[in-house]
């Protein structure tokens, strides 16, 4: 059973991932086939969802496996040698030199890079790499 804590930080954790995807409250619970009411308790931190439901957000989301599900004591934060990665959102809400309007700045230009790439790569095969080899 989670904590109060463990929800509160899930939460915050969950919606800077969903907004880094691009996703609506609406259509995160579309892709996991919730209701929107579970995705906005899960955001707010007055739930927590099951272990099968957190490893869905963590594919759905492109997250790192077990991120989510350490924040909420489902799997053991097991001290690994290699650094946890960090989303952009996260590294610029930590840097005490950006104020709110950077922070917003950065998160739209890192979400449109995120976009452009897998329409080029959806679409292009070989030239996926945006056409970088090309001008390299």
């Amino acid at each position: 059973m989670a904590t109060a804590e463990q929800r509160r930080r899930f939460g915050q954790a969950l919606q800077r991932a969903r907004e880094e995807c691009g996703l609506s409250q609406r259509g995160l619970a579309d892709a996991l086939g919730v209701s929107q009411a579970s995705v906005s308790q899960w955001l707010l931190g007055q739930t927590a969802p099951r272990p099968e439901r957190v490893a869905a957000l963590e594919r759905v989301l492109r997250m790192e496996p077990s991120f989510l599900a350490r924040l909420l004591g489902q799997v053991a934060d097991d001290d690994r040698a290699a650094p946890a990665s960090v989303s952009v959102t996260e590294a610029a809400e930590a840097d005490p030199r950006l104020g709110s309007r950077e922070r917003r700045i950065l998160a739209a230009v890192y979400r449109e890079l995120v976009h452009q790439r897998e329409l080029d790569q959806a679409g292009s095969g070989p030239a996926a790499d945006g056409g970088a080899a090309s001008r390299a």
